[in-house]
């Protein structure tokens, strides 16, 4: 398909989606209940001919048997045409949704988009809190389409720390050459959307593949499963081939079926619990298959995506082979859950004890490949999250990648065109923004809700995005290395006994020691962004302690940013010198004899020239002559 060019377009070809799959929803939830209906009656129509034929009844056994047998061949032909059914329900279900989500997050409606629970390390709270990067409304959830456990931990560790300019660059290839391959994407996002909706994902499987073999210590019970196995096929081949009477096999095959019921008693729920850790549904094996395959077969051109399909494709200890192998295994192992070879699997269970051998070939894989499974799922991880910033160029297609200078760069600035919030829908105003060089500072001054917050909030989310190797929402972004400190959202502890003043001078002073420990050879540059700091003392001394912390921080070679209502900050004597000062202002209209205020969001060079408190007291009523 011809890629989306335009974010209209992007939109279009989800609603387009949408309306697909609803269809074939509601089209195979109609037919699935009346087809399981009929699936029942063939059932029944097989078992009471047969039963009745067992028995002779009125010694028409021949022609209840062939009747019973015509039945069976109709239940199998239901049943699987049922079972088709059913797979098919549930991926136009799941497509509905992902199709929905994909919407939600094109508009930015986050309530439409499932909230997941990341743990975060404490340290870093604050910055996520700041810039929204975990939480209700945040970069997590515009970009989190990952759902195996490594695919998350792996996006989620790159939202926190972010890439050097060489890993940037590989990331931004792998991207670009992903970003076009809607479908090709759409079909690994399924699998990794079925692995997640069962009980154990590729984390469990990992563990398995670490453990010891469960027949540590048991090793009597694969022998006896053998052994009694070996007498059952024996009792049966011998009786087809007329050696041994029915007299005898019959009674042998009732002690071995005893042996098995009793050994599947005591051991095979444990051996069920080993199943579901490996696979805890039939298919799941065939997602891992497929999903391994798509990667290990993707015409990579890109240094990134070829060298992770390096471990995927080797023949000898590579993923795709063996992951196939496996998926053989698991397929026999979980035999109990087809509704097409139920049957089959309790006959092969009480006459051998299907499960033993079954768990047998599962451990005889992992022996053999089980080291280096945790690697192979990595590097699947990876595959996950790029697929995830190509959704997210893809579904963006004006937003560009940002050049992320070399380390060893002495130019440490910021600059960026029209850049705007990622996580503001279409309504969003961008400006133009450059924060540094080294001894400089970004002042933005203007009124009350004028947009200071969000030019800080839109810089270090694009950062955030940039380093993480995604598209940024500007027109031109380039960058060095980044560490991103921030003071934005700071609240009282009064549980602890700290004030709200209290709670930003800690925060604060975590800010300049991380500048001070920021050593000169990191090959980061230390990122501060303050936003209105120190409001809870007066004006004077707020200036004196502003100017202060501001002039450490740009003494230990950070760059930053600061948003301030203080006019006269910027002719302090610790920043006159280093003060870059731009604004934001309002409008006021008069509208049906009442005056409204309104906001173009256009930053402007020098300091503010007007506040609006005063304003905004008249406007809500309580003005100096209002009643």
């Amino acid at each position: 398909m011809k890629s989306p060019s335009s974010f209209e377009e992007v939109l279009q070809y989800y609603e387009d989606k949408l309306s697909e799959q609803e269809a074939t929803a509601k089209r195979c939830g109609s037919l699935w209940s009346s087809i399981g209906y009929l699936r029942g009656v063939l059932f029944l129509a097989f078992l009471f001919p047969f039963l009745l034929g067992f028995a002779d009844a009125w010694q028409q056994q021949s022609l209840l048997w062939v009747f019973a047998g015509l039945m069976l061949v109709g239940f199998l032909v239901v049943a699987f045409v049922h079972e088709r059914m059913q797979a098919d329900l549930k991926l136009a279900t799941l497509l509905t949704r992902m199709h929905k989500e994909s919407i939600a997050r094109c508009k930015r409606d986050w309530t439409q988009i499932r909230d997941r629970e990341i743990d975060l390390p404490e340290k870093f709270r604050p910055i996520s809190k700041d810039l929204d990067l975990f939480g209700p409304n945040s970069v997590f959830k515009l970009v989190g389409i990952t759902r195996t456990p490594l695919g998350t931990e792996t996006l989620r560790s790159w939202i926190m720390q972010g890439a050097l300019s060489d890993e940037v660059r590989l990331r931004q290839e792998a991207v670009a050459e992903l970003q076009p391959q809607f479908d090709w994407r759409l079909k690994f996002r399924i699998s990794c959307e079925q692995l997640a909706s069962s009980q154990s994902g590729p984390s469990k499987f990992v563990e398995w593949c670490e453990s010891e073999s469960w027949y540590a210590g048991r090793n009597w019970i694969l022998g006896a499963a053998r052994l009694v196995g070996l007498v059952s096929l024996l009792a049966i081949g011998l009786t087809i081939i007329g050696v041994v009477p029915l007299t005898i096999s019959g009674p042998t095959l009732m002690v071995t079926f005893l042996i098995n019921f009793i050994m599947s008693i005591f051991y095979a729920g444990s051996m069920h619990d080993v199943f579901n850790q490996v696979s805890s549904q039939t298919n799941d094996a065939a997602h891992y298959v497929k999903l391994f395959d798509m990667a290990a077969e993707f015409s990579a051109q890109s240094t990134k995506l070829q060298n992770l399909q390096l471990r995927l494709k080797r023949t000898d200890d590579g993923a795709q082979p063996n992951v196939r192998r496996l998926g053989g295994l698991i397929w026999l192992a979980n035999l109990r859950r087809n509704g097409v070879f139920f049957l089959l699997f309790m006959i092969l269970e009480f006459l051998f004890f299907w499960d033993a051998h079954a768990l047998d070939l599962l451990e005889r894989w992992k022996k053999k490949n089980g080291d280096r499974a945790r690697g192979w799922f990595t590097d699947l991880g990876e595959w996950e999250a790029l697929c995830a910033l190509a959704k997210l160029a893809g579904d963006q297609p004006t937003w560009v990648f940002p050049t992320v200078a070399a380390a060893e760069a002495e130019n440490a600035v910021i600059q960026g065109k029209q850049i705007g919030h990622p996580l503001i829908d279409q309504s969003r105003v961008p400006n133009d923004a450059q924060i540094g060089p080294a001894g400089t500072v970004l002042l933005v001054t203007g009124s009350n809700m004028s947009g200071k917050s969000t030019l800080l909030r839109s810089v270090g989310v694009n950062v955030v995005l940039g380093q993480m190797g995604s598209v940024v929402c500007a027109d031109e972004m380039s960058m060095p290395p980044i560490h991103i400190e921030s003071s934005m959202r700071i609240a009282d502890s009064l549980a602890d006994g700290v004030s709200f003043f209290m709670a930003e001078l800690k925060r604060l002073k975590e800010v300049v020691d991380t500048a001070k420990t920021h050593s000169g050879d990191n090959p980061r540059r230390l990122l501060f962004l303050l936003d209105e700091i120190l409001q809870g003392t007066n004006s004077r001394e707020r200036q004196i302690a502003v100017s202060r912390v501001v002039r450490k921080l740009i003494d230990e070679n950070a760059i930053g940013a600061i948003s301030t209502h203080d006019l006269d900050l910027a002719t302090t004597d610790d920043l006159a010198q280093a003060c870059r000062t731009v604004h934001f202002s309002e409008q006021f209209h008069e509208v049906d004899g009442k005056k409204k205020m309104t906001f173009d969001y256009q930053m402007k060079s020098g300091i503010a020239e007007t506040t609006n408190a005063l304003k905004l007291l008249e406007i809500v009523g309580l003005g100096e002559t209002d009643a």
